[in-house]
């Protein structure tokens, strides 16, 4: 039987440019979410899990911060690479975090991790910042999980989050939880997250 993540990153390699292609414009709620964020961390460092196309990165990039951007799916690597972005490969579930930073930031990306994978993650996490980082992430509210073939017509697969397991999952692997701000989205509903070094 294939692994749940390996679908979902197969998925997002094969449709990464339709991905890319679909009209966006950053709501609100992401917006203030994303300037809090830039606030805390105030012109420092930040390794992006999950970066897609860009297009968070360069959102915090205009704050003055300097963002690695990372991706599972080489074809975004690729993307952002061609238009002058450095960016690595990573797969977050396998792969090591390598350097010191002020902040580890992943917008819709653990959502797609199963609950011991996300464990697994804050951990290493924790491990790539100092004792005052922050570790700041969305997940979609909700119990279960799920597949969808919605956006890319491909199937991607969700975990949804509680915000007691959210809170009481960072406190094992290292995190205080300073913030969890329920979202009601088009679709979905979201917690944004933001947690401190513990």
């Amino acid at each position: 039987m294939c692994d749940a993540g390996d679908i979902t990153l197969a998925s997002y390699e094969a449709g990464a440019n339709l991905y890319a292609a679909r009209p966006y414009v950053m709501g609100e709620a992401m917006a203030r979410y994303l300037a809090r964020i830039a606030k805390l961390v105030d012109g420092g460092t930040i390794l992006e899990l999950g970066s897609g196309p860009g297009r968070d990165a360069e959102y915090l990039e205009s704050f003055g911060l300097s963002v690695t951007r990372t991706d599972g799916a080489r074809a975004f690597v690729e993307m952002m690479r061609a238009e002058g972005f450095t960016a690595e490969v990573l797969d977050i579930r396998t792969g090591q975090f390598n350097g010191t930073y002020d902040a580890v930031v992943a917008n819709a990306v653990l959502l797609h991790l199963r609950r011991d994978e996300f464990e697994f993650v804050a951990r290493k996490s924790r491990g790539v910042v100092g004792t005052e980082g922050i570790f700041a992430f969305t997940v979609k509210k909700g119990d279960g999980t799920s597949w969808s073939k919605a956006k890319l017509g491909l199937p991607r697969h969700f975990t949804f989050w509680q915000e007691g397991q959210l809170r009481q999952v960072l406190g094992t692997c290292g995190w205080e939880t300073s913030s969890i701000d329920s979202v009601v989205g088009p679709t979905a509903d979201w917690l944004h997250v933001i947690a401190r070094a513990n």
